[in-house]
């Protein structure tokens, strides 16, 4: 039935009021107007609705049943329509989202406390995966989208550019490696700590020294990117980490090198096929900002 809920809310505040043209006038209807909505509803559903004296307007049976599921139906509506507002306004939502750990420890939280304040109502949930996980997540639809490498994900995913990131040289504060000219030959058969052999930045290290002819040597091996990084601060080795794994700590020197194959670069992966919540998009929009944050 064509306006039906314009009918349906017409008998409810005919009902509430008790009166055909007090209720026209909260309507902004004539009362022949909403006489015409009433019998058209009461048409649509079969049954009678209202009993009318020149005075006074009662409910009928059938009336006083269907009332209470009326009211609920346009209170859900209500519900609906103010929910769907917030999450267009950005006013609330919730944001899934895998990002590689080296971003969440560094860049990406700083960013986030900006979306944060932007979208107090949005709650962000984030998974630090690596590179290859976060590209599963994203495919299966369990985060909204990922912050991820640049490779080739095959159909059904795209990729925006964010940054470029490069592998830099970090040593503990006294490390012969500390001063001075320094070089990826430096490394050549150095002990080193590195990430675990899951990582997307150990593939690229392994990949940098295959290709420049030198050996890697790895004298210890952690997860974490966080980790890693303790290791080094407290003497136990040199590693190469992004540069936006550097959490500013004191005792850590982040030494620049110049060769080929240290840069990556870093996006949003987004499913193709899939639209994005008006919260994610205005995350990604908040994460366009990353390339200043780690400059």
């Amino acid at each position: 039935m064509k306006n039906a809920l314009q009918h349906i809310r017409a008998f409810i505040t005919v009902a509430q009021r008790g009166n055909f043209a007090r209720a026209a006038d909260d309507l902004h209807l004539s009362p022949s107007a909403l006489t015409v909505q009433i019998r058209q509803l009461e048409t649509w559903l079969g049954v009678a609705l209202l009993e009318r004296s020149p005075r006074h307007v009662t409910l009928t049976g059938a009336g006083r049943e269907a009332l209470p599921a009326m009211e609920k139906l346009l209170l859900d509506l209500s519900n609906i329509v103010s929910a769907s507002q917030g999450l267009a306004a950005v006013r609330r939502g919730v944001v899934t989202v895998a990002a590689l750990p080296s971003l969440c420890a560094g860049a990406l939280a700083e960013r986030l406390a900006v979306f944060r304040q932007w979208h107090p109502g949005v709650e962000v949930r984030l998974r630090d995966l690596v590179a290859e996980r976060i590209v599963e997540r994203v495919r299966e639809g369990d985060v909204d989208f990922g912050v991820g490498v640049r490779s080739q994900f095959g159909h059904g995913l795209d990729f925006t550019p964010l940054l470029r990131d490069r592998l830099c040289l970090f040593v503990p504060a006294g490390h012969p490696l500390a001063t001075g000219p320094v070089s990826l030959q430096a490394l050549d058969g150095l002990p080193m700590i590195l990430t675990g052999r899951d990582s997307s930045v150990r593939a690229q290290i392994e990949q940098v020294f295959r290709a420049h002819g030198l050996v890697l040597q790895a004298a210890m091996e952690a997860n974490y990117m966080s980790t890693v990084l303790a290791l080094v601060r407290n003497g136990l080795g040199v590693t190469l980490l992004p540069e936006s794994a550097d959490d500013g700590t004191h005792r850590l020197l982040r030494r620049p090198l110049e060769a080929r194959g240290l840069e990556r670069e870093i996006g949003i992966i987004t499913r193709t096929e899939c639209s994005l919540s008006p919260a994610a998009s205005a995350l990604i929009d908040c994460l366009g900002d990353l390339s200043g944050t780690d400059e």
